[in-house]
């Protein structure tokens, strides 16, 4: 279960995030699936619908953002929440930017089902980290949501 890799750190105003993953793939997903959480119950949510997502940033940490912020963005306009989310991370030399190509599996928000727990108003840089400890496989994220 994913909530092994995902902590909720205590934050006076805002969502703190810590996701552990042994690979930047899985703490990327790991991230994304810690982001839904915070708004709905994961475990309420069912993989009905496929939804491609494209992110890509000049670096990890803008690529976490990227990412993450497509996700919020998609739940907030589209009302498309998700349970799984499988991707990629590549980096394309010609454009010197790192490119997530995936998906997210989930339904559309269905509120006698999709209880909403907290609205998130955006990522934020603030506080945002990518630790990669290679001795240990270990890929620790950080970030900050403002609620």
């Amino acid at each position: 279960m994913f909530l092994d890799r995902v902590e909720y750190l205590d934050h006076m105003t805002d969502a703190y995030l810590r996701i552990r993953g042994q690979t930047m793939k899985e703490a990327f997903e790991y991230s994304a699936m810690g982001l839904v959480n915070i708004m709905y119950d994961i475990e309420n949510i069912e993989k009905k619908q496929r939804i491609p997502i494209f992110a890509e940033g000049e670096e990890l940490e803008n690529l976490l953002f990227e990412w993450l912020d497509k996700i919020l963005l998609m739940m907030l306009i589209d009302k498309v929440v998700f349970s799984k989310f499988d991707m990629e991370i590549t980096f394309d030399k010609a454009s010197d930017k790192y490119i997530i190509t995936g998906y997210g599996e989930g339904e559309i928000v269905d509120l006698n089902k999709h209880e909403l727990k907290v609205e998130i108003k955006g990522i934020t840089y603030h506080e945002m980290k990518i630790l990669d400890y290679k001795d240990t496989n270990e890929i620790i994220i950080e970030y900050l949501v403002d609620l």
